[in-house]
């Protein structure tokens, strides 16, 4: 049961991951040398715009990708080692937690943040289930797991949209 579910955990980490970031780099409009702003780090200016930071969408997709897409290639080539071994699936799951969190707090664009941390808020809950999982195979809850695995799709593609849009 712990192999499955945690291939199960992968797998969806790994769709929903490739959707935001391979977003992150082509953010909708422009690349990742936008001239929407004049960023040389926090702004004075006033925070009246949908650009409340002085960070574009394509800067704080671009952010987030660089924080996040070495781990998440990381993880996935080592699904199959992980699968038969739930403990170091959970290291290996916590330490992409890290880059995670590192990728959120580099994201400044107030449109693009809420999305980034939805999606490890949803990744969060997540990580949690599979830990309990880890530790006790029989008290999976595999109907809430799914529904908490399709919360990080959800969010990997609400990431993406914003950095489309």
């Amino acid at each position: 049961m712990a192999r499955k579910t945690t291939a199960l955990a992968t797998a969806a980490l790994a769709v929903a991951l490739l959707a935001g970031c391979s977003a992150g780099g082509s953010g909708g409009n422009g690349d990742g040398n936008s001239s929407g702003s004049g960023s040389t780090g926090q702004s004075s200016a006033p925070k009246a715009s949908s650009q409340a930071s002085s960070q574009s969408k394509a800067e704080a997709c671009s952010a987030f990708q660089s924080k996040v897409e070495d781990a998440a290639k990381g993880l996935q080539s080592q699904v199959s080692a992980l699968q038969s071994d739930p403990n170091a699936a959970v290291a290996k799951l916590k330490e992409f937690d890290q880059s995670l969190s590192d990728g959120v707090d580099a994201v400044q664009n107030t449109d693009v943040k809420p999305k980034a941390e939805a999606f490890r808020s949803a990744y969060d809950e997540m990580l949690t289930q599979i830990e309990s999982i880890a530790k006790d195979p029989k008290s999976a809850d595999l109907s809430a797991f799914t529904a908490t695995t399709q919360k990080v799709q959800d969010a990997g593609t609400e990431f993406e949209k914003a950095c489309t849009a």
